[in-house]
């Protein structure tokens, strides 16, 4: 036998010895691994039912590899209807990047306990994955857009599996949940062509590109913040955070300054509220935390932050506050024409005088028709 030809055996033996493999791989993905009632202090008023459901996702930090994330359920008062309960998937906003920030561990907001109380009030369950790393193993990789889609992907297909659930999904998200929803639109058709998705409802979201300047949203203090501090400044922890799990070489002190080293080593473990109020207290800005070479590095992590698409074949929300500071009002303009620029249709609404966290549950005035209309449509 030649050298060529034990060559090609070997590479075909590779192939088949690995197709079962990613087959299993496959089949696994949304499998529930776990199912309990959700404690009584992490629940919602509106739910008759609620739980906390552990499922096998695929690693979308690496591309591969199975992991188990975690997520709760939330089913309405009444009778069941036919078919199944219709779903809002609840993509939440930034809570950390440690395991004990997870949602489904913690009792939710009184922002976003409102909220989701009217989609349960409206007969709708909803289904709200916590992301990797959040209540499972490992690091949370903060925005990182194809690890938050395959995990919020496959805690669907965990909960249409387990529940009284109607195949008929609508994403719903704020802030990083906003660039969850969007991100797990567009890797839908590709990672979970079964799913229903017949709408998605954005507030407050982040755009980035692979071709853009990252670090354009973290390199300026607006003349408030110069004062006060800047909200942004966790997210910066976060995403070096990020990069430093995958690289153990980078060094803290070639990207942050003196005044930011203590609070970015607590960024680990604290959960966004009491981060951001240490950010606050301490008056931490861009000028004063971060040094030059944090550009490089932000710019470089622009590939894991981009969406897949811009083109969605069912219609989008966008909800926009017009003081938004945390996600600049501009960025999300930019988004939403792009957005619309790229075929997708889209339905725009720019809240004036509310803040990044102020308009969420305003929104609703216009988001709960749009959604409403998308179920009638269907």
């Amino acid at each position: 036998m030649n050298k060529v030809t034990g060559s090609l055996r070997k590479n075909l033996l590779a192939c088949l010895l690995l197709a079962p493999l990613s087959a299993a791989f496959a089949a696994e993905t949304g499998q529930i691994v776990s199912q309990s009632i959700l404690a009584q202090t992490a629940g919602l008023q509106e739910a008759a039912s609620q739980y906390r459901v552990e499922y096998r996702s695929m690693d979308g930090v690496r591309g591969r590899g199975m992991r188990v994330d975690s997520a709760a359920v939330f089913l309405p008062e009444g009778p069941t209807p036919e078919g199944g309960w219709p779903v809002v998937v609840w993509t939440h906003g930034t809570v950390g990047i440690a395991h004990s920030c997870a949602p489904s561990l913690n009792p939710r907001t009184a922002r976003d306990s409102q909220y989701l109380n009217t989609w349960l009030s409206l007969g709708y369950a909803i289904v709200a994955p916590d992301y990797p790393g959040l209540g499972s193993a490992g690091l949370h990789h903060y925005l990182d857009a194809r690890a938050e889609a395959w995990s919020t992907l496959d805690s669907i297909r965990a909960a249409l599996a387990a529940f009284p659930l109607k195949n008929q999904l609508v994403l719903v998200g704020q802030s990083q949940g906003a660039h969850a929803a969007f991100a797990t639109a567009g890797y839908q058709p590709a990672y979970a062509p079964e799913l229903n998705i017949i709408g998605t409802v954005l507030t407050g979201t982040p755009y980035f590109t692979a071709q853009s300047q990252v670090s354009g949203l973290f390199t300026t203090t607006g003349d408030k913040q110069r004062t006060t501090g800047d909200p942004k400044i966790p997210y910066v922890f976060y995403i070096y955070h990020s990069a430093a799990d995958r690289d153990p070489n980078l060094k803290a002190a070639d990207y942050f300054q003196t005044a930011s080293l203590a609070l970015l080593g607590e960024a680990k473990s604290q959960c966004i509220t009491p981060l951001t109020e240490s950010v606050m207290k301490d008056k931490l800005t861009m000028e004063n935390s971060l040094r030059p070479g944090i550009q490089d590095l932000l710019n470089a992590s622009a590939s894991s932050l981009s969406y897949p698409t811009l083109h969605l074949k069912h219609p989008v929300f966008i909800g926009i506050g017009g003081d938004d500071i945390n996600v600049p009002t501009a960025m999300q303009q930019q988004f939403a024409r792009d957005v619309r620029a790229a075929g997708t249709q889209v339905s725009e609404h720019l809240y004036p005088g509310l803040d990044h966290s102020g308009t969420v549950n305003p929104s609703l005035r216009d988001s709960v028709p749009f959604v409403l209309g998308l179920k009638a449509e269907k």
